[in-house]
């Protein structure tokens, strides 16, 4: 167990912070000195190039110690754009700093000394800055050296946290606790990499003393975090799979026989060899810990529902979550259909989600511990604490990012250590598979059945939109059937975006009246939910206006067209399972991106989806542009955070970091060598009571 340290301490008891400003730090998740000092700048500003307004230099970067002379607004640009001009003298001259629809500003500065940093320039004979960075100075505080002259951290401020305070409290930090942080390696390891030592880095990506002090600090904290983030997981792929002894199940030419006939099609190639990969790990001796994923409608559940009847061949329960209600039902739906092509199969399913009745809920729960059902297909619900299965002996997880780590080890530890397989239907980049599925084996299909056609994107422009109304009415004329997408459910007073609901009006009077319109979205009922999906399904509905509650795990192969307004609103990867939803029936599919978004960058990113079909290539796309955060939909807990590393940009770090980890850990399982016991501590401090389910808590 890790000892308490004084960086531990509330920042309350920092010299210049109390009560009042610790409460602002809070909103800032700043509550300890350690918390602070591992809280970096969000930039810096090089204001080592001090000057006088005489001897500024033009176009270059500069900071300058002036006082105001005057100040005065004036409006431009027909009366829509308020300039708040100031003046402001040196004892070489003068010069105007400008601001932009900022009246405020003036009230910032009444007497004493301002610092500017910014670009200068000539305009009519006179000296100006445009927007600069400004600061109040007072020449008799000694620490004016914190904010002029050098390097400046920019700190993420709220309340009456100032950048001055940051930089008064964090040096104040810096001066009295950060030597009592511990070095994690040993001398001759940071010498090989020429990293400079923990406390120095620290430092130095506060208060650099020049750029490629920064930059080296920054490397090391860098190669830190990865370090830590694969040591977790390396620790938890021994601890979940490696450690203890699983159960090894027979999957022989007759039971694998016997399964493929369920099927009314042969596998891909692709399929087969996730299918072999997954027999493979369900005959060791050592829980399956296995991700599966592929592109939106390549076959994963095929694949899944083989490992399913292979273990209950072996007499073994499963259990397959969802994360919502409609993909639970329409996995059971499958399921069911796969399962009536034998005339002797005695697989038992049972579906459980929120909002069934009692007496049904009940039911499904008895048979499930007495082992009268063999498959459970479920939401949440499965890992509530009254679901106890008789003998639990495969998990799978579908649109596992969905769901916390916590969320499936609940479920897995229902059974005695099952195997477990995750499925996504968005393509996982390869940096993010190295950094938040790292304690997971990975099985790709990488190609659709044969037959399918790829789908014609298009992100026409508001020109054609009329055009492509009436393109949707000639495809529902011919029997098809449509979607139409939007990001809000009601109309938002802050947002301007066109909702399911207005949507669903417009069009019912508008563009598509005559044909039959169904709205749908989450905050529908259950049931409500499934009426409408059922209308959709058989036929009964020709349009459904829907939020992204359809994102996954609906298959209308007659819908053959679909419309995402305010495309713009939604990731790439969000798009992509989108567009997975149409053309899975013989006819063409067309996918169409409708955007407002006013700059080209937006329409750049849409465009992407217009020119590949690729899922892999638009999630390496969406993982760039948005990050793992936003990416992945959720936080994926049990991980360290990750504060300076990106995992695109870092992807040759994680790798070597990757290596390293899985050297120690074989050496050392539980990081009690004396050579590893402050990577244990930094470990136990970074994950917390996380740290306890991999061994070292």
């Amino acid at each position: 167990m890790s000892t308490r340290s004084t960086l531990d301490n509330s920042v309350q008891f920092l010299p210049g912070v109390g009560p009042a400003r610790a409460a602002d730090f809070a909103r800032l998740n700043v509550h300890t000195i350690r918390d602070l000092l591992f809280t970096f700048p969000r930039d810096v500003s090089d204001r080592s190039n001090f000057s006088t307004i005489a001897d500024a230099k033009i176009g270059e970067d500069i900071a300058l110690i002036v006082r105001p002379v005057d100040a005065r607004e004036k409006k431009a640009r027909g009366g829509r754009l308020t300039l708040t001009v100031v003046r402001f003298a040196d004892d070489t001259g003068e010069m105007e700093a400008i601001w932009f629809n900022s009246p405020w500003i003036m009230d910032k500065f009444q007497g004493g000394n301002v610092m500017l940093f910014g670009k200068a320039k000539f305009d009519f004979g006179i000296l100006k800055m445009e927007h600069p960075q400004h600061e109040l100075i007072d020449a008799d505080l000694p620490d004016n050296v914190l904010h002029i002259g050098r390097i400046v951290p920019l700190y993420p401020c709220t309340g009456k946290l100032t950048q001055q305070v940051w930089r008064k409290v964090m040096m104040s930090a810096i001066e009295k606790f950060l030597p009592e942080l511990p070095e994690i390696y040993p001398a001759d390891f940071l010498q090989n990499r020429g990293f400079p030592f923990r406390q120095k880095a620290v430092r130095d990506m506060h208060f650099p003393p020049d750029a490629g002090a920064r930059e080296q600090a920054f490397a090391r904290l860098v190669f830190d975090e990865c370090l830590l983030m694969q040591l977790a997981i390396s620790l938890s792929r021994r601890r979940y799979v490696e450690e203890l002894p699983g159960r090894s199940f027979r999957i022989t030419p007759e039971i694998d026989s016997r399964i493929r006939s369920l099927f009314p099609f042969r596998l891909t190639a692709a399929q087969n060899k996730c299918v072999k990969e997954i027999s493979d790990d369900m005959r060791e001796e050592r829980p399956m810990h296995r991700l599966l994923q592929g592109d939106v409608g390549s076959g994963k559940t095929v694949v899944a529902l083989y490992a399913m009847l292979a273990a209950v061949a072996n007499k073994a329960q499963v259990c397959i979550m969802a994360p919502t209600g409609l993909l639970a039902r329409q996995h059971f739906e499958t399921i069911e259909k796969f399962l009536g092509n034998s005339s002797h199969s005695k697989v038992k399913t049972g579906l459980l989600v929120g909002g069934m009745k009692k007496d049904e809920r009940d039911g499904i729960i008895n048979r499930l511990a007495s082992g009268a059902l063999d498959i459970l297909i479920a939401t949440h619900s499965a890992i509530q604490k009254d679901v106890k299965f008789y003998d639990l002996g495969v998990v799978v997880i579908d649109e596992q990012h969905k769901f916390g780590v916590r969320q499936r080890a609940t479920l897995a530890e229902k059974g005695t250590r099952p195997d477990v397989l995750v499925m996504t239907a968005t393509p996982i980049p390869r940096s993010l598979a190295l950094t938040v599925y790292g304690d997971l084996d990975v099985s790709t299909i990488d190609e659709l059945p044969p037959g399918r056609k790829p789908v014609k994107t298009s992100l026409p422009d508001k020109t054609r939109e009329a055009d492509m109304w009436k393109f949707i009415r000639r495809e529902l004329t011919k029997g098809r059937q449509a979607f139409v997408i939007s990001p809000l459910v009601e109309e938002s007073e802050t947002l301007d975006l066109k909702s399911a609901t207005e949507a669903y009006e417009q069009l019912m009077a508008g563009e598509l009246s005559g044909f039959r319109l169904a709205l749908l979205h989450g905050r529908m009922k259950r049931e409500e939910q499934q009426e409408i999906m059922d209308a959709f399904r058989a036929g009964a509905v020709d349009v459904l206006v829907s939020t992204v509650v359809i994102e996954v795990g609906v298959d209308i192969p007659n819908a053959n067209v679909m419309v995402v307004l305010h495309a713009e609103r939604f990731g790439l990867a969000q798009l992509h399972q989108l567009r997975g939803r149409i053309g899975r029936g013989d006819e063409q599919g067309h996918f169409i991106l409708l955007s407002d978004a006013k700059g080209d960058e937006a329409r750049r990113r849409l465009s992407t989806l217009v020119h590949t079909a690729d899922g892999f290539k638009v999630a390496e796309e969406d993982l760039s542009i948005r990050g793992p955060g936003e990416f992945l939909g959720t936080k994926q807990h049990g991980l360290p955070d990750l504060k300076l590393v990106d995992i695109v940009r870092d992807l040759a770090t994680i790798r070597e970091a990757r290596k390293i980890a899985d050297k120690i850990v074989k050496i050392d399982p539980v990081l009690q060598q004396p050579s590893h016991l402050t990577l244990r501590e930094e470990l136990v401090l970074l994950l917390g009571k996380e740290g306890a389910e991999i061994g070292i808590g």
